[in-house]
């Protein structure tokens, strides 16, 4: 046995990830001795009563992993991550049994023993190895807040990349922005990140539910949200077109609402 070899740690990055404390977690961990880090993002389970479209739920875990690992400290050298299915218990397991790791961190909540019991200790129990739950009480970040945006179709509109630019000026954000569409192809993915790219906007990116109201609710059942912006397009057809005060009302959470054809009309 190589006395010198890295410590392996698995974070599961569930649907709350406290980036200030995972990062101090991750810090900790390479002072008392080399890590290395895998991250693992389950998709989430589909909620309220909506279908939500499988190519969706996986385009919209990539981009949380995407978010994690931007947490993880640039002191670890070798750090990556995947996508598994839905379930933060399924999850943990399934990387124990695939990847043998010396220790596991959840991000998120885990899910009520039906008969009680400290979920955290069964769940140790079962993977046979170090557990560490955290995210459960705390928000993801301290001073940065999370804005989701939605954009009107594949690819974010020049109003709403507008905004954003704007927004990313008054205080420290991390922004997602959600494209709903039909197809799933990469291409439409090059074209939104290059529309974002060439905006001067730092964002993560993913292809969405169709229907921007859903898209709306499943990116907040994805991870934390303090805020939202949403593209309103009149172009778009009425059934799949953003409705702001509904989602306020869906979510609980502000909703600004940008109108896309106003650019339009202004530039005329």
């Amino acid at each position: 046995m190589n006395v010198h070899a890295a410590r392996h740690v698995v974070v599961i990055a569930g649907d709350r990830v406290p980036a200030s404390d995972l990062a101090s977690a991750l810090t900790r961990r390479a002072e008392a001795g080399s890590i290395r880090v895998t991250v693992v993002c389950p998709v989430s389970e589909p909620a309220r009563g909506f279908v939500v479209y499988e190519d969706s739920r996986r385009d919209a875990a990539r981009a949380r992993l995407d978010l994690v690992l931007d947490v993880v400290p640039g002191s670890i050298s070798s750090a990556g991550g995947y996508v598994s299915g839905p379930g933060i218990r399924s999850a943990v397991l399934d990387a124990c049994a695939q990847l043998s790791p010396d220790e596991v961190i959840v991000c998120g909540r885990l899910p009520r023993r039906p008969f009680g019991g400290d979920a955290a200790q069964h769940l140790q129990r079962e993977a046979g190895v170090p557990l560490t739950v955290i995210g459960e009480e705390t928000q993801p970040t301290r001073g940065v807040r999370c804005v989701l945006a939605v954009a009107s179709g594949s690819v974010p509109g020049d109003a709403l990349l507008a905004r954003l630019r704007v927004r990313a000026r008054i205080s420290p954000t991390q922004i997602t922005i959600a494209c709903p569409t039909e197809g799933h192809h990469p291409r439409l993915l090059d074209a939104a990140r290059r529309a974002i790219r060439e905006a001067g906007i730092e964002a993560h990116v993913y292809l969405a539910h169709p229907n921007a109201c859903v898209a709306a609710l499943h990116a907040v059942q994805e991870r934390h949200v303090d805020e939202i912006v949403v593209a309103v397009d009149a172009r778009t057809a009425r059934r799949r077109r953003a409705r702001p005060e509904w989602i306020t009302r869906a979510t609980g959470l502000p909703v600004d609402a940008v109108f896309e054809e106003l650019l339009l009309e202004e530039a005329a």
